[in-house]
């Protein structure tokens, strides 16, 4: 089931349904967990390589490698520049690069009407129930839609 709630935009103040998460994030343990249960392989081995991943997957990308997990999608590097535009081919630079983000597209298959199902969403079974509890803490995930009040240079 997933939740949603109400929210008003403050650009138009029109009025839109929006996801919430409820519950403590999923964590690598339980991931590990789970899926050791559907393998033969431990969840101390599991969990061993979803740690190393992450890292893994950064070594690749910085060779402007794109990553591909069959049935999941694909991770690659992408650069931000906003507002540091020039006028010509000529002046185009590394310098005018102020950030880098991970850049994720979900993999597709072909579905029997003929369109596209996209890894990670369901064609059946979900259903959408509004959410009328209070938010805690723990149910907040770190929003990275705009990078807004980001601090470390990601660049380094």
């Amino acid at each position: 089931m997933i939740f949603w709630k109400r929210v008003q935009q403050a650009i138009n103040d029109l009025w839109y349904p929006r996801s919430v998460t409820v519950g403590k994030p999923v964590e690598t343990q339980e991931l590990a967990n789970r899926i050791a249960r559907e393998s033969t392989v431990s969840p101390a081995d599991t969990h061993a390589v979803l740690r190393a991943l992450p890292n893994i997957m950064a070594d690749f990308m910085k060779e402007s490698r794109a990553v591909h997990f069959e049935g999941l999608g694909w991770f690659r590097y992408t650069t931000v520049s906003a507002g540091n535009g020039v006028a010509t081919k000529e002046e185009v630079s590394s310098d005018q690069i102020t950030g880098l983000r991970v850049q994720f597209t979900p993999d597709r298959t072909r579905n029997m009407s003929g369109g596209y199902t996209r890894a990670l969403i369901a064609d059946e079974g979900i259903t959408f129930m509004e959410w009328l509890g209070k938010e805690s803490d723990e149910t907040k995930v770190p929003e990275n839609d705009d990078d807004e009040g980001q601090t470390e240079n990601p660049l380094g």
